[in-house]
Parts: structure tokens; C-alpha cells; sequence
């Protein structure tokens, strides 16, 4: 039940200016003990408030313009009419049937304090009218729960509704659409899309798929983030059918993932593994379906629930796509991942495997940025030090490039060359650790740059 300084606050949320103004007077009437007055107020708040927003509805809506129009006379001719307005919306289901018992409710309340009936409303009863016609009524920018959604649902078919395939441009679109949503609306919505998704016309289909991208972008408040978790992320997790919109949507906004059962993430290691054997070499990283982009919002989950429940299809990402130039910006702040692909450049860079080796070797000059990005100084070092390992046996990519001097990669030199005069003896430890045959620390830099 509400408090004093609650029931001030609870006028900031209301939308309509007039009826602020409005139920301040009745916040007065409360603080003053006019209890009765409190409850008649917020019945005639309630009803005010629901024909300004049927007047909105009447405009778009054929069923709303008919009932407006009869009970715009009924007003006109200064008859009762709250009673057939209650019975029409609740038919029409434009108001949900708890929202209509409330108001049932309210009406009964508003009759026994309005009358001489023996009633006298008490501080609890006028708390609970006052905050409930703020919370159910006044707060809401709209009337129905389903009339915006339907609306949203029937410019599925446009082909102009998203104007480029910009996630970004997907958000201000479906933003646009649902800022006049009433939160009861949300899981209608998000149902029929997800339906809309198996929809014979393409447009439909790629339609409803941007909708839902949009929505997991940026979503307006944490109920959308709620509905979206339970009913795509949690809903869909065991439907292969809604694998790679599911994929997408996780990439595009990691929050989604928060708080859900372990089952659930093991059924989206199931389908992330699935999506890896499904991505080809050529589909490019940036892609909202490619596994790095998906891998980037799992790593934003805590390490004990990645390695209980993601550790199979984040260890083949990073190992798959190591040089990546997307996957290393991902992981610049998790330093478990960093570490892990570090060391798995390393093994592939001093491999005894000639193909290994010479891949690298013939590759590396175009990671020089990112791989030096990753790595710290000493960490370039010891990548040097392992080409110089497969230089040795004979892996001629290595051994160019350390007959050049390692000029093909500048930066990652320039490191290299910076843990060489910053610490002698680290460096001789990692040369040691790594390949002792190659001799002195303070040798390295004029034997081998």
C-alpha cells in the first residue's frame, strides 16, 4: 500500500496534464481525512481518462469510434454512462479483465461513498483507489493492451518499414511503434512475431525477425527485457526452427542472457555449437548470427556459469577464430579469454606442424595491429620467440620473417623490442621457458631484429 510520499510521486506518472492537476486535488482531499472525496475524485479521474483515450482510439479504431460515439451522447445528455462504458470495453476486451474488476470494484466504492449508504471510506480503501487509478490508468499513454500491437502487427507486410538492415535503425523504428504500448501488450506482441516468423511472406518473416532484433536492442524498460527473456530467449531455447533469430537476438544485447536456469544455457550451447558448424569461412564477423558476435554476449556472463554451462562452444570460438580481429577487441576486457586465445596464437605460431606454422607466418603481418592490441609488451616477445621455434625446424614462412628481421610486423616488434630494455630477466625466463637453444636476452634484439 502506498505512503504519503508514494502517493506524491505517483502523480508524476501520470500522463494527461489536466488530470495531474487533477488528482492533486484529490491527494489534498486525503491528506485533509476527506477520504470520500479522495475515492469519488479518483472514480471520476478514471473515467475521464478513459474517454480522452477512447476519443484517441476512435480515430484508427472502428469498434472504439462506435462506442465513443454512443457514449458521447449519453455525456452530452448528461445521462449516467460509466456503467455501459466499463461493459463495452470489457466486451471488446479494449481494457483487460483485471483492469474491469478493478473498475467494478472502484464503482461499488465510489456508490457507497457518494451516497448516504452508512459507508465511510477509510485512509487503506482511498491508498488503494488513489494508487491503483494512477498505476492501472492515468500512468498508461494508451487504452488497450493489444489495439498498438495490433497496429505494429498489421505494417508487418511493408516493405519500407525498415529502411536499411542497420540494427541501430531497427531500434528508433520499433521504439517509435511501442513507446505507446501498454506494458499487458508486450507478450501479445512478442507472441505474434515470433509466429510471424514461420509466416509464408517473406516480407512478414523479415519483418517480424527486425521487430524482435529492435526490441532486444534497446528495449524500453526491464519488463520488455522480462517478456523477451521468457518468451524468445527461455520459450525458444528448444526450438531449432528459431535458432538463428534466437542467436541474433542474444547477440545484439548480452543483458539478455542474465538470470535464466542453467538448462536454459545449456540448450543455447547446444545451438551456439550448432550455429559454428553452420557459419561459413566467408560470412563476415560483424554478422549479428556469426558465432563471435554471439560469443561476445555470453562472455558477459559470469566465468562460473560460462564454464559450467558455455565451455564447449566458447572454447571452440576461441579457438576457430583466434585471429579475428572482432574476437580480440571482444576479449580485450575478459582476461581468462585474452589469455586463452594469446596462448592458442602461440602454439600455432611455433607449431611443429608445417601448415600450421607457415598459415600464421603467411598471415601475420595482417593482424600486426590487432595481435599487439591484445598482447602486452613481454606477450610479443614470447609470440616472437615461438616464430623463431618454427623458424628453426625448417617452417619456411617463419624463417622469412625472421630473415627479415620481423619488419612485417612492426608493432608487434616494437613491443617486443620495448620488454627487451624495460626487463632483461622476464624476458630471459620466457626465452628460456620457450626455446633456451635461442641464447642470451641481451643478445636477442641485435641477433634477431
Amino acid at each position: 500500500m502506498s505512503n504519503l510520499r508514494d502517493m506524491e510521486e505517483l502523480i508524476g506518472d501520470i500522463v494527461d496534464v489536466e488530470l495531474k492537476e487533477y488528482m492533486r486535488e484529490a491527494l489534498t482531499c486525503y491528506m485533509t481525512g476527506a477520504h470520500r472525496a479522495c475515492v469519488v475524485l479518483s472514480f471520476i479521474a478514471i473515467f475521464e481518462d478513459l474517454f480522452k483515450k477512447l476519443d484517441g482510439m476512435a480515430t484508427t479504431n472502428r469498434v472504439a469510434r462506435a462506442i465513443f460515439t454512443e457514449i458521447s451522447k449519453k455525456r452530452d445528455e448528461q445521462k449516467v454512462y460509466e456503467s455501459d462504458l466499463l461493459n463495452k470495453l470489457k466486451s471488446e476486451k479494449i481494457i483487460t479483465e483485471i483492469d474491469a474488476d478493478f473498475l467494478t470494484v472502484l464503482r461499488t466504492l465510489r456508490n457507497k461513498a457518494a451516497h448516504p449508504s452508512g459507508h465511510k471510506p477509510t485512509a487503506e480503501e482511498a491508498r488503494y483507489v488513489y494508487s491503483e487509478t494512477i498505476h492501472r490508468f492515468l500512468s498508461k499513454p494508451v487504452l488497450s493492451t493489444t489495439q498498438v500491437a495490433d497496429q505494429i502487427l498489421s505494417k508487418l507486410t511493408n516493405s519500407y518499414l525498415f529502411p536499411t538492415s542497420n540494427i541501430q535503425d531497427h531500434a528508433v523504428v520499433v521504439n517509435e511503434g511501442v513507446k505507446n504500448l501498454h506494458h499487458d501488450g508486450y507478450s501479445y506482441l512478442l507472441n505474434k512475431l515470433l509466429l510471424s516468423l514461420d509466416d509464408a511472406n517473406e516480407q512478414i518473416k523479415l519483418n517480424a525477425k527486425r521487430y524482435l532484433l529492435g526490441l532486444s536492442f534497446k528495449p524500453l524498460n526491464n519488463d520488455v527485457v522480462e517478456q523477451i527473456k521468457k518468451q524468445v530467449i527461455i520459450e525458444c531455447s528448444s526450438d531449432d526452427s528459431k535458432r538463428q533469430c534466437l542467436m541474433e537476438c542474444i547477440s545484439t544485447n548480452g543483458g539478455l542472457l542474465k538470470g535464466i536456469d542453467d538448462i536454459v544455457y545449456l540448450r543455447l550451447n547446444k545451438m551456439i555449437e550448432d550455429t559454428i558448424s553452420a557459419t561459413k569461412s566467408s560470412d563476415q564477423h560483424t554478422y549479428l548470427k556469426h558465432p563471435v558476435q554471439i560469443t561476445k554476449s555470453v562472455l558477459g556472463l559470469n566465468k562460473d556459469i560460462i564454464d559450467r554451462c558455455f565451455s564447449s562452444s566458447v572454447g571452440n570460438v576461441l579457438e576457430k577464430y583466434k585471429l579475428s580481429p572482432v574476437l580480440m577487441k571482444c576479449i580485450k576486457g575478459h582476461e581468462w579469454a585474452s589469455r586463452k586465445v594469446i596462448q592458442s596464437i602461440f602454439e600455432q605460431a611455433g607449431s611443429s606442424t608445417f601448415s600450421e606454422a607457415n598459415s600464421f607466418a603467411q598471415s601475420a603481418s595482417t593482424y600486426d595491429d590487432d595481435i599487439s592490441t591484445l598482447m602486452d609488451n613481454t606477450s610479443c616477445l614470447e609470440l616472437i620467440i615461438h616464430i623463431c621455434t618454427a623458424g628453426k625446424w625448417g617452417a619456411f614462412g617463419a624463417e622469412g620473417m625472421m630473415n627479415g628481421k620481423f619488419n612485417n610486423i612492426p608493432k608487434i616488434k616494437g613491443q617486443a623490442v620495448k620488454a627487451l630494455q624495460d626487463d632483461i630477466a622476464i624476458c630471459q625466463e620466457i626465452i628460456d621457458r620457450v626455446k633456451p637453444s635461442l641464447g642470451k636476452a641481451e643478445d636477442f634484439e641485435k641477433e634477431y631484429f
